[in-house]
């Protein structure tokens, strides 16, 4: 019979003999990391109803409190709760950990592989190399996912990440490609209207910026002392819908080359003005570099970014 703390001097709570299933332990510890019920069941696939009712069970089946649930919604773990959820994120380490080791020794060319892409750089420079590699090894299931956030290749949310970063984790191992470059482009019907570029210039275009972000257009030094009547007026969270304002006339924007310069909607402004930020990685766990597949895909993926540095770095 196991005791649990309990709050405010209580006497202790004795679980019953009813021992919690991994599924179970997974709830807390999805609890625990999300910080609120909704955001747990959304991460694990269920709804919320569902969630709070199995939780439910699992306090009544061990006799004892796990979370305090507040009106707002957040989930705080009770002394109790955080004895299991730390439990919990031990066992998914251990598990996550052999899994990664059973993989990396796998010398099969089969099975799945999947990648995580930064889709600015999947939807540009990648969907060759990917179909070609594809063929190549048609007993190989490849999943692609493209997505803004970085898998955590700990938790095996991916076998290889295409990542731009400056500072890739050391648990991690592979290439480096870059430094990404960087123009100014304007939609080049708003341009062609104006009479040129430095009647567009004159006209005091808006400035487009990240949100939340300092590395764009409305922080560069030189560009504001160029443009000083300019304001920023537009914002979004990612190059995809920033290129898109871009050519719907909405104004100047700091965009990659990779993707800019070979889109016949922009035209490049302030031609003497190149930056560099940032690298590209191609990179996969150390204890997945030996699997066959892994490896495969690492190598002819390399290849086709070596190819396409110009395009990466914008010629430097």
């Amino acid at each position: 019979m196991v005791q649990k703390r309990t709050k405010g001097g209580a006497p202790p709570v004795h679980a019953s003999a009813v021992e919690p299933s991994w599924d179970d332990l997974r709830l807390v510890l999805a609890v625990a990391r999300a910080g609120s019920l909704r955001k747990a069941a959304t991460a694990l696939g269920l709804g919320h109803a569902t969630l709070s009712r199995r939780l439910g069970r699992l306090e009544q089946d061990l006799g004892v409190r796990l979370f305090d649930r507040p009106a707002s919604g957040a989930a705080a773990l009770t002394a109790a709760g955080e004895d299991l959820a730390e439990s919990a994120a031990r066992m998914d380490d251990a598990a996550s950990v052999a899994l990664r080791r059973i993989a990396g020794r796998d010398l099969s060319l089969s099975g799945t592989l999947r990648v995580s892409v930064n889709p600015l750089i999947g939807l540009h420079l990648m969907p060759g190399a990917i179909a070609s590699f594809s063929a190549a090894y048609p007993d190989l299931s490849i999943e692609i996912y493209s997505t803004w956030v970085n898998a955590n290749l700990d938790a095996r949310e991916a076998d290889v990440v295409v990542r731009v970063t400056d500072s890739p984790p050391e648990t991690l191992v592979g290439q480096r490609f870059g430094p990404i470059g960087y123009g100014f482009y304007a939609a080049r019907s708003a341009v062609e209207a104006a009479g040129g570029e430095a009647a567009y210039l004159a006209s005091d275009p808006p400035l487009l910026g990240y949100s939340g972000r300092r590395d764009n257009a409305v922080d560069v030094p030189w560009l504001r002392a160029a443009l000083p009547r300019s304001r920023a007026t537009l914002t979004a969270a990612d190059p995809l819908h920033i290129t898109a304002l871009v050519q719907a006339g909405g104004g100047i924007a700091r965009l990659p080359f990779l993707s800019a310069a070979d889109d016949p909607q922009l035209v490049r402004v302030f031609t003497d003005k190149t930056e560099q930020a940032y690298s590209l990685w191609l990179l996969t766990h150390s204890d997945l570099r030996k699997t066959a597949r892994v490896r495969a895909f690492m190598d002819h993926m390399a290849d086709a970014l070596r190819a396409q540095l110009p395009r990466i770095t914008g010629g430097a």
